[in-house]
Protein backbone atom coordinates (compact mmCIF):
# COMPACT_ATOMS: atom_id res chain seq x y z
CA UNK A 1 0.00 0.00 0.00
CA UNK A 2 1.37 3.20 -0.94
CA UNK A 3 1.72 6.51 1.17
CA UNK A 4 0.90 9.72 -0.39
CA UNK A 5 3.70 12.39 0.21
CA UNK A 6 2.38 15.01 1.89
CA UNK A 7 3.49 18.57 0.47
CA UNK A 8 5.80 20.84 2.74
CA UNK A 9 4.23 23.64 3.95
CA UNK A 10 6.32 26.82 3.11
CA UNK A 11 4.55 30.21 4.55
CA UNK A 12 5.63 33.75 3.89
CA UNK A 13 4.89 36.19 6.57
CA UNK A 14 5.33 39.99 4.71
CA UNK A 15 3.63 40.87 1.25
CA UNK A 16 6.08 43.68 0.58
CA UNK A 17 9.13 44.43 -1.75
CA UNK A 18 11.18 41.22 -1.01
CA UNK A 19 7.99 38.54 0.32
CA UNK A 20 6.16 39.23 -3.32
CA UNK A 21 8.71 38.34 -5.51
CA UNK A 22 9.50 35.22 -3.02
CA UNK A 23 6.35 34.15 -3.02
CA UNK A 24 6.34 34.21 -7.04
CA UNK A 25 9.31 32.38 -7.25
CA UNK A 26 8.21 29.48 -4.78
CA UNK A 27 4.49 29.76 -6.43
CA UNK A 28 6.20 28.82 -9.99
CA UNK A 29 8.96 26.39 -9.35
CA UNK A 30 7.60 23.74 -6.60
CA UNK A 31 4.78 22.90 -8.11
CA UNK A 32 2.82 20.36 -5.87
CA UNK A 33 6.05 19.90 -3.49
CA UNK A 34 5.02 23.23 -1.27
CA UNK A 35 1.49 24.20 0.21
CA UNK A 36 2.23 27.93 -0.25
CA UNK A 37 1.00 29.83 2.98
CA UNK A 38 0.94 34.02 2.69
CA UNK A 39 0.97 36.28 5.55
CA UNK A 40 -0.21 39.81 5.72
CA UNK A 41 -1.37 41.93 8.02
CA UNK A 42 -3.48 43.18 5.47
CA UNK A 43 -5.77 39.85 4.11
CA UNK A 44 -6.49 41.94 0.70
CA UNK A 45 -2.53 42.09 -0.03
CA UNK A 46 -2.43 38.42 0.36
CA UNK A 47 -5.40 37.90 -1.45
CA UNK A 48 -3.99 40.09 -4.46
CA UNK A 49 -0.49 38.25 -4.36
CA UNK A 50 -2.44 34.69 -4.30
CA UNK A 51 -5.00 35.75 -7.25
CA UNK A 52 -2.41 36.64 -9.28
CA UNK A 53 -0.02 33.72 -9.22
CA UNK A 54 -2.92 31.67 -9.76
CA UNK A 55 -3.81 33.72 -12.75
CA UNK A 56 -0.06 33.74 -14.03
CA UNK A 57 -0.37 29.81 -13.87
CA UNK A 58 1.57 29.07 -10.81
CA UNK A 59 0.57 25.08 -9.92
CA UNK A 60 0.52 25.07 -6.10
CA UNK A 61 -2.32 25.05 -3.57
CA UNK A 62 -2.25 28.04 -1.95
CA UNK A 63 -3.90 29.85 1.50
CA UNK A 64 -3.94 33.36 2.82
CA UNK A 65 -3.73 34.63 6.16
CA UNK A 66 -3.66 37.49 8.61
CA UNK A 67 -2.55 35.83 11.88
CA UNK A 68 0.46 34.35 13.26
CA UNK A 69 -1.28 31.65 15.16
CA UNK A 70 -2.59 29.82 11.85
CA UNK A 71 0.88 30.12 10.42
CA UNK A 72 2.49 28.51 13.42
CA UNK A 73 -0.19 25.82 13.33
CA UNK A 74 0.08 25.21 9.02
CA UNK A 75 3.45 25.92 8.50
CA UNK A 76 6.74 23.20 8.75
CA UNK A 77 8.80 26.42 7.32
CA UNK A 78 8.18 29.95 7.78
CA UNK A 79 9.90 33.03 5.77
CA UNK A 80 10.00 36.54 7.05
CA UNK A 81 10.71 39.61 5.15
CA UNK A 82 9.87 42.40 7.29
CA UNK A 83 10.37 46.05 7.36
CA UNK A 84 13.07 46.24 10.05
CA UNK A 85 14.36 44.94 13.33
CA UNK A 86 11.20 46.19 15.71
CA UNK A 87 9.02 44.45 12.76
CA UNK A 88 11.01 41.46 13.54
CA UNK A 89 11.14 41.49 17.19
CA UNK A 90 7.47 42.40 17.44
CA UNK A 91 6.48 39.26 15.17
CA UNK A 92 8.91 36.88 16.48
CA UNK A 93 9.26 37.50 19.84
CA UNK A 94 6.73 40.15 21.49
CA UNK A 95 3.07 39.72 19.97
CA UNK A 96 0.80 37.30 21.72
CA UNK A 97 1.38 34.97 18.96
CA UNK A 98 5.29 35.69 18.33
CA UNK A 99 6.00 32.89 15.63
CA UNK A 100 9.00 31.83 17.59
CA UNK A 101 7.97 32.35 21.48
CA UNK A 102 5.26 29.98 19.96
CA UNK A 103 6.79 27.71 17.53
CA UNK A 104 6.56 24.16 17.23
CA UNK A 105 8.73 20.97 17.62
CA UNK A 106 10.96 20.78 14.16
CA UNK A 107 9.84 23.80 12.77
CA UNK A 108 12.14 25.60 10.99
CA UNK A 109 11.91 30.11 11.19
CA UNK A 110 14.00 32.05 8.77
CA UNK A 111 14.23 35.66 9.43
CA UNK A 112 15.15 37.23 5.94
CA UNK A 113 14.78 40.76 7.57
CA UNK A 114 17.88 42.97 8.33
CA UNK A 115 18.41 42.85 11.90
CA UNK A 116 20.92 42.86 14.62
CA UNK A 117 23.22 39.60 15.94
CA UNK A 118 21.85 40.22 19.11
CA UNK A 119 18.41 39.31 17.81
CA UNK A 120 19.39 37.02 15.73
CA UNK A 121 20.66 35.06 18.64
CA UNK A 122 18.00 35.40 20.77
CA UNK A 123 15.46 34.01 18.50
CA UNK A 124 17.21 30.96 17.90
CA UNK A 125 18.21 30.37 21.72
CA UNK A 126 13.99 30.63 22.30
CA UNK A 127 13.60 28.53 19.08
CA UNK A 128 15.71 25.89 20.45
CA UNK A 129 14.17 25.95 23.61
CA UNK A 130 10.77 24.82 21.76
CA UNK A 131 12.45 22.18 19.38
CA UNK A 132 12.36 24.44 16.85
CA UNK A 133 14.84 26.05 14.33
CA UNK A 134 15.94 29.38 13.61
CA UNK A 135 18.54 30.83 10.88
CA UNK A 136 19.07 34.63 10.54
CA UNK A 137 19.38 34.89 6.50
CA UNK A 138 19.31 38.70 5.23
CA UNK A 139 19.53 39.38 1.76
CA UNK A 140 21.63 41.57 -0.68
CA UNK A 141 19.93 42.16 -3.33
CA UNK A 142 17.33 44.27 -5.19
CA UNK A 143 13.50 43.22 -5.46
CA UNK A 144 14.21 42.76 -9.54
CA UNK A 145 17.01 40.36 -8.44
CA UNK A 146 14.79 38.68 -5.83
CA UNK A 147 12.43 38.04 -9.31
CA UNK A 148 15.17 36.66 -11.59
CA UNK A 149 16.32 34.01 -8.48
CA UNK A 150 19.23 36.49 -8.16
CA UNK A 151 19.82 37.09 -4.53
CA UNK A 152 22.75 36.82 -2.11
CA UNK A 153 21.85 35.12 0.92
CA UNK A 154 24.05 35.01 3.89
CA UNK A 155 22.91 32.77 6.84
CA UNK A 156 23.70 31.63 10.56
CA UNK A 157 22.53 28.81 12.37
CA UNK A 158 21.16 25.26 12.58
CA UNK A 159 23.76 23.50 10.11
CA UNK A 160 21.35 21.09 8.74
CA UNK A 161 18.10 22.73 9.00
CA UNK A 162 20.14 24.83 6.30
CA UNK A 163 20.82 22.04 4.08
CA UNK A 164 17.45 21.07 4.33
CA UNK A 165 16.55 24.93 2.98
CA UNK A 166 18.88 24.87 0.46
CA UNK A 167 16.49 23.72 -2.57
CA UNK A 168 13.62 26.28 -1.53
CA UNK A 169 16.41 29.10 -0.91
CA UNK A 170 17.52 28.25 -4.57
CA UNK A 171 14.29 29.21 -6.07
CA UNK A 172 14.96 32.84 -5.18
CA UNK A 173 18.75 33.25 -4.41
CA UNK A 174 21.27 31.91 -6.95
CA UNK A 175 24.08 32.62 -3.90
CA UNK A 176 23.21 30.76 -0.80
CA UNK A 177 26.46 30.59 1.97
CA UNK A 178 26.01 29.26 5.14
CA UNK A 179 28.23 31.36 7.57
CA UNK A 180 28.43 29.61 10.62
CA UNK A 181 26.82 30.15 14.30
CA UNK A 182 23.44 31.66 14.12
CA UNK A 183 23.86 35.36 14.40
CA UNK A 184 26.56 35.10 11.93
CA UNK A 185 24.29 35.92 8.89
CA UNK A 186 23.17 39.02 10.45
CA UNK A 187 26.49 40.14 11.18
CA UNK A 188 27.78 39.54 7.89
CA UNK A 189 25.01 41.60 6.88
CA UNK A 190 25.48 44.47 8.33
CA UNK A 191 29.64 44.48 7.22
CA UNK A 192 28.39 44.55 3.73
CA UNK A 193 26.23 47.78 4.66
CA UNK A 194 29.32 49.28 6.43
CA UNK A 195 30.77 48.55 2.88
CA UNK A 196 28.34 50.06 0.93
CA UNK A 197 28.14 53.26 3.11
CA UNK A 198 32.03 53.54 3.11
CA UNK A 199 31.66 52.44 -1.30
CA UNK A 200 29.43 55.36 -1.66
CA UNK A 201 30.93 58.07 -0.26
CA UNK A 202 34.12 56.97 -1.77
CA UNK A 203 32.93 57.01 -5.25
CA UNK A 204 30.95 60.11 -4.76
CA UNK A 205 34.53 61.59 -3.60
CA UNK A 206 36.17 60.19 -7.00
CA UNK A 207 33.73 61.80 -9.22
CA UNK A 208 33.65 64.99 -7.45
CA UNK A 209 37.32 65.19 -7.53
CA UNK A 210 36.58 64.61 -11.49
CA UNK A 211 34.63 67.02 -11.92
CA UNK A 212 36.97 69.72 -10.41
CA UNK A 213 40.80 68.25 -12.06
CA UNK A 214 38.37 68.80 -15.29
CA UNK A 215 38.33 65.67 -16.90
CA UNK A 216 35.54 65.80 -19.65
CA UNK A 217 34.51 62.77 -20.84
CA UNK A 218 33.29 60.84 -17.43
CA UNK A 219 31.47 57.92 -18.91
CA UNK A 220 35.54 56.76 -19.78
CA UNK A 221 36.39 57.64 -16.55
CA UNK A 222 34.19 55.21 -14.67
CA UNK A 223 35.32 52.33 -17.37
CA UNK A 224 38.83 52.84 -16.34
CA UNK A 225 37.99 52.84 -12.84
CA UNK A 226 35.92 50.00 -12.95
CA UNK A 227 38.58 48.33 -14.70
CA UNK A 228 40.79 49.04 -12.28
CA UNK A 229 42.24 47.78 -8.62
CA UNK A 230 39.93 50.94 -7.76
CA UNK A 231 36.52 49.50 -9.43
CA UNK A 232 33.09 48.79 -7.15
CA UNK A 233 29.52 48.06 -7.39
CA UNK A 234 28.68 50.84 -6.09
CA UNK A 235 30.75 53.07 -8.43
CA UNK A 236 28.92 51.32 -11.01
CA UNK A 237 25.63 52.17 -9.79
CA UNK A 238 25.86 55.00 -8.79
CA UNK A 239 28.11 56.62 -11.45
CA UNK A 240 25.64 57.73 -13.61
CA UNK A 241 23.59 59.93 -10.70
CA UNK A 242 26.55 61.03 -9.30
CA UNK A 243 27.68 62.54 -12.36
CA UNK A 244 24.33 64.57 -13.02
CA UNK A 245 23.90 65.31 -9.25
CA UNK A 246 27.43 66.90 -9.63
CA UNK A 247 26.85 68.65 -12.62
CA UNK A 248 23.90 69.93 -11.80
CA UNK A 249 23.86 70.71 -7.70
CA UNK A 250 20.60 72.09 -7.75
CA UNK A 251 18.42 68.95 -8.77
CA UNK A 252 17.36 66.25 -6.38
CA UNK A 253 18.17 63.00 -6.05
CA UNK A 254 14.86 60.52 -6.69
CA UNK A 255 13.59 58.50 -4.05
CA UNK A 256 14.43 55.13 -3.95
CA UNK A 257 13.93 51.98 -2.03
CA UNK A 258 18.00 51.93 -1.20
CA UNK A 259 17.40 55.44 0.83
CA UNK A 260 19.52 57.68 3.02
CA UNK A 261 17.40 56.64 5.99
CA UNK A 262 17.00 52.95 5.17
CA UNK A 263 21.22 52.53 5.08
CA UNK A 264 21.28 54.80 8.08
CA UNK A 265 18.86 52.00 9.84
CA UNK A 266 20.70 49.20 8.65
CA UNK A 267 23.96 50.76 9.96
CA UNK A 268 22.21 51.84 13.46
CA UNK A 269 22.00 48.19 13.97
CA UNK A 270 25.90 47.92 14.50
CA UNK A 271 26.36 47.18 18.37
CA UNK A 272 27.19 50.37 20.04
CA UNK A 273 30.44 48.29 21.18
CA UNK A 274 31.41 48.25 17.59
CA UNK A 275 31.33 51.55 16.49
CA UNK A 276 32.55 52.97 20.19
CA UNK A 277 34.55 50.22 20.99
CA UNK A 278 36.87 50.52 24.22
CA UNK A 279 39.87 48.86 25.67
CA UNK A 280 41.84 49.05 28.11
CA UNK A 281 45.78 49.54 27.46
CA UNK A 282 48.37 49.89 29.95
CA UNK A 283 50.28 53.18 30.04
CA UNK A 284 53.02 53.72 33.03
CA UNK A 285 51.09 50.54 35.10
CA UNK A 286 47.65 52.35 34.66
CA UNK A 287 44.84 51.49 32.83
CA UNK A 288 42.69 54.11 31.04
CA UNK A 289 39.94 52.98 28.18
CA UNK A 290 40.66 54.09 24.97
CA UNK A 291 38.48 54.58 21.96
CA UNK A 292 38.99 52.31 18.77
CA UNK A 293 37.98 54.13 16.02
CA UNK A 294 36.45 53.07 12.80
CA UNK A 295 37.23 56.44 11.07
CA UNK A 296 35.94 55.18 7.20
CA UNK A 297 32.80 54.08 8.54
CA UNK A 298 32.55 57.27 10.88
CA UNK A 299 33.18 59.79 7.71
CA UNK A 300 31.01 57.92 5.46
CA UNK A 301 27.96 57.82 8.62
CA UNK A 302 28.48 61.95 8.80
CA UNK A 303 27.88 62.53 5.05
CA UNK A 304 24.55 60.55 5.32
CA UNK A 305 23.43 61.68 8.63
CA UNK A 306 23.70 65.14 7.41
CA UNK A 307 21.98 64.17 4.10
CA UNK A 308 19.08 62.88 6.60
CA UNK A 309 19.14 66.34 8.64
CA UNK A 310 18.54 68.37 5.25
CA UNK A 311 15.45 66.02 4.05
CA UNK A 312 17.18 64.19 2.02
CA UNK A 313 16.10 60.76 3.93
CA UNK A 314 13.75 59.06 1.84
CA UNK A 315 16.32 59.69 -1.33
CA UNK A 316 18.46 57.34 -3.02
CA UNK A 317 22.12 57.15 -1.18
CA UNK A 318 23.63 58.99 -3.88
CA UNK A 319 22.63 61.94 -2.03
CA UNK A 320 25.30 61.78 -0.17
CA UNK A 321 27.84 63.76 -2.72
CA UNK A 322 26.23 66.98 -1.55
CA UNK A 323 27.23 66.20 1.72
CA UNK A 324 30.26 64.98 1.95
CA UNK A 325 31.45 68.45 3.53
CA UNK A 326 29.15 68.74 5.43
CA UNK A 327 29.84 65.85 7.14
CA UNK A 328 33.44 66.72 7.43
CA UNK A 329 32.52 70.13 8.73
CA UNK A 330 30.46 68.53 11.62
CA UNK A 331 33.92 66.01 12.73
CA UNK A 332 35.84 69.23 12.77
CA UNK A 333 33.99 71.03 14.70
CA UNK A 334 33.54 68.49 17.29
CA UNK A 335 37.23 67.39 16.87
CA UNK A 336 37.75 71.20 18.18
CA UNK A 337 35.37 70.87 20.92
CA UNK A 338 36.55 67.43 22.36
CA UNK A 339 40.38 68.87 22.13
CA UNK A 340 39.50 71.17 24.55
CA UNK A 341 37.76 68.81 27.30
CA UNK A 342 39.99 66.96 29.84
CA UNK A 343 42.08 64.47 28.52
CA UNK A 344 41.17 61.24 31.55
CA UNK A 345 37.39 62.33 29.79
CA UNK A 346 37.54 62.28 26.17
CA UNK A 347 35.28 59.76 24.55
CA UNK A 348 34.30 59.59 20.75
CA UNK A 349 31.08 60.46 20.48
CA UNK A 350 28.65 57.73 18.78
CA UNK A 351 27.88 58.37 15.43
CA UNK A 352 24.38 56.69 16.67
CA UNK A 353 23.31 59.74 18.10
CA UNK A 354 23.42 61.28 14.39
CA UNK A 355 21.05 58.74 13.15
CA UNK A 356 16.87 58.67 13.15
CA UNK A 357 16.13 55.38 13.06
CA UNK A 358 12.56 56.22 13.01
CA UNK A 359 10.14 53.68 14.52
CA UNK A 360 7.79 50.80 13.82
CA UNK A 361 4.33 49.92 14.65
CA UNK A 362 2.60 47.09 13.78
CA UNK A 363 -0.99 48.70 14.58
CA UNK A 364 -3.37 48.14 16.84
CA UNK A 365 -6.57 46.25 17.04
CA UNK A 366 -7.91 42.64 17.09
CA UNK A 367 -6.05 40.27 14.39
CA UNK A 368 -9.07 38.94 12.58
CA UNK A 369 -8.61 34.96 11.65
CA UNK A 370 -10.23 34.52 8.16
CA UNK A 371 -10.51 30.67 9.39
CA UNK A 372 -8.31 29.93 6.31
CA UNK A 373 -9.22 30.75 2.37
CA UNK A 374 -10.40 27.93 0.36
CA UNK A 375 -7.16 26.38 -1.23
CA UNK A 376 -6.25 27.05 -5.07
CA UNK A 377 -5.09 24.03 -6.67
CA UNK A 378 -4.81 25.16 -9.92
CA UNK A 379 -6.54 22.90 -12.53
CA UNK A 380 -4.63 24.61 -15.02
CA UNK A 381 -1.80 22.58 -15.42
CA UNK A 382 -1.29 22.64 -19.26
CA UNK A 383 2.32 22.24 -19.64
CA UNK A 384 2.56 24.89 -22.04
CA UNK A 385 1.27 27.30 -19.73
CA UNK A 386 3.13 25.94 -16.42
CA UNK A 387 6.46 26.06 -18.61
CA UNK A 388 6.73 29.58 -19.40
CA UNK A 389 6.02 30.74 -15.70
CA UNK A 390 8.44 28.04 -13.77
CA UNK A 391 11.36 26.56 -13.52
CA UNK A 392 12.73 23.29 -11.82
CA UNK A 393 10.64 21.90 -9.03
CA UNK A 394 11.72 21.61 -5.39
CA UNK A 395 14.09 18.47 -6.00
CA UNK A 396 16.23 20.25 -9.14
CA UNK A 397 18.30 23.54 -9.72
CA UNK A 398 16.39 26.32 -9.86
CA UNK A 399 16.40 28.93 -12.54
CA UNK A 400 14.98 32.35 -12.83
CA UNK A 401 11.46 32.95 -13.44
CA UNK A 402 10.43 34.72 -16.56
CA UNK A 403 7.21 36.07 -15.39
CA UNK A 404 6.18 39.82 -16.19
CA UNK A 405 6.56 42.09 -13.52
CA UNK A 406 4.96 45.01 -15.12
CA UNK A 407 2.06 44.94 -12.13
CA UNK A 408 4.84 45.44 -9.70
CA UNK A 409 5.85 48.96 -10.74
CA UNK A 410 7.44 50.11 -7.14
CA UNK A 411 9.82 47.29 -7.56
CA UNK A 412 13.03 49.82 -9.73
CA UNK A 413 15.48 47.64 -11.31
CA UNK A 414 18.85 49.75 -9.58
CA UNK A 415 16.96 49.66 -6.38
CA UNK A 416 18.79 48.13 -3.71
CA UNK A 417 17.77 46.31 -0.58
Amino acid sequence: MSVAKRSLNVGVVGMGNMGVPIARNIGFKSRGAVYLQLHSRTLQKARRVCDDLAVDGAACAMRIHDRYATMTKWCDVLLLTLADVGAARHVLLEHNEALVRNARKGQIIVDHTTVDAETSRECAHEAERRGAYFLDAPMSGSPRACFNAQLLLMVGGHAESFQRLLPIFHMYADHVIHMGESGSGSATKMITQALVAAHNAAAAEALTMAHRLGVEDQKKLVQVLDASWGGSTMLRRNAPLLQDLIRNPDKLPPTSTASVDKLLQDLSLLDASLLKQSRIVTRGGKGEEEDEPFPVLDAALRSLAAASDAGMGDRDIAAAVHYIQAGEAELRSRLVAEKNKNKSSTNQTNVNENINTGGYSLGSGSVVDVGFGDDLNSNTNNDDNVNKNQSSSIGGTATSTTTSTEKYTEFGEEDFY
